[in-house]
């Protein structure tokens, strides 16, 4: 599944019986104004099991074509509150998940599309995290807490950490608490004063990734089911900042490049992530995600997926400047500021 590029836009689907039962799709008019240009008439919707479903996309009406394949062979019914979440990266393909009737992701079977000779991968919480949804408008008293569900507590053992780290769209974090006796997290509150909200019932629905470990990542979508992307970075007022620099270099703007170094400089900040990591990168309403990853002797640190999407994005020149931070207390989480080469005036 694509997982670098530009941070994936996000878009859902609530299932009808009506839709469940034809071969075609509505996209949101928004997404497709966004993207019709990199789209591709044809391309595959892919699902954590390894499941890739050819799709064809009708650049005239904001339609895909060749879905029902998709609802058989994962038994969806429609109407009891089934959900798909859609992730772009701006590539070629979308990847695709399924929220069961419940609100937490499905415990997905084994299954691959009919063309397919491989077997389908095991899907894990600890590979790709595991989502879960809420519907603001129709949850009365939703003040601070979250529950965590039931289906997602028996997947992680009912070992899930006291302390958690939300991240929302621009990369702003904050912390929850768990209460291993409710199975509920205290976490809306401050949200809300990060946003500066004095509640949640502006938005129509949340969406939670718990990637496993202590992370949750926090989704927000309107009334049409549309990720609702907020302003800003990661840096707050008053929180110290770490970070690391490059200068673009010819070779950083080749189409194909072996890695663009970061220097040794910044050796304890590149400590911080593992042998192949990932990291977000934001500036105002644009985002990207980088994988970082170290050479082979360890000893320097280079970002490789998703650096084409970047610099084109940013139209990035030779002797351009690119300043990275983050807060200390996320070293996963960037903003960044370009500083353009001075011309020569002379």
């Amino acid at each position: 599944m694509d997982c670098c590029g530009l941070i994936c836009e996000k878009f859902m689907k609530l299932l009808s019986h009506k839709d469940v039962g034809m071969n075609e799709l509505s996209l949101p008019s928004d997404f497709c104004l966004k993207y019709d240009n990199r789209l591709p008439t044809n391309f595959h919707l892919i699902l954590r099991t390894g499941y890739r479903l050819p799709v064809y996309f009708n650049k005239g009406r904001p339609i895909l074509n060749g879905v029902y394949c998709l609802y058989r062979d994962f038994g969806l019914k429609g109407g009891g509150g089934e959900l798909l979440l859609f992730e772009y990266y701006g590539r070629q393909d979308m990847n695709v998940y399924i929220i069961g009737s419940n609100g937490s992701e499905i415990d997905y079977p084994p299954v691959i599309h009919h063309l397919q000779t491989c077997h389908p991968r095991r899907v894990t919480v600890g590979h790709g995290g595991w989502r879960f949804a809420i519907f603001l408008d129709s949850t009365a008293g939703l003040e601070d807490e979250i529950e965590i569900p039931t289906t997602l507590m028996e997947r992680c053992g009912f070992d899930f950490p006291v302390s958690t780290k939300f991240v929302l769209s621009n990369g702003k974090v904050f912390k929850g608490t768990f209460s291993q006796e409710t199975h509920k997290i205290s976490c809306l509150r401050r949200m809300c004063e990060i946003l500066g909200l004095p509640h949640l019932k502006c938005f129509h629905m949340l969406v939670f990734t718990y990637d496993g470990l202590s992370v949750i990542n926090v989704s927000s979508f309107d009334e049409h089911l549309y990720e609702i992307v907020f302003p800003g970075s990661p840096i707050s007022n008053g929180v110290r900042a770490s970070g690391f620099a490059i200068t673009i270099k010819p070779s950083h703007l080749l189409a194909y490049y072996s890695g663009v170094d970061i220097s040794i400089d910044y050796e304890d900040l590149c400590n911080m992530w593992g042998r192949i990591d990932y990291i977000n990168v934001y500036s105002m309403f644009s985002s990207w995600r980088l994988e970082v990853r170290k050479r082979s002797d360890w000893k320097r640190t280079s970002i490789h997926d998703g650096w084409l999407e970047f610099k084109n994005c940013l139209e990035l020149d030779v002797g351009d400047l690119c300043i990275f931070q983050c807060s200390r207390e996320s070293y996963n989480h960037f903003s960044v500021r370009v500083i353009k080469k001075p011309t020569d005036d002379h």
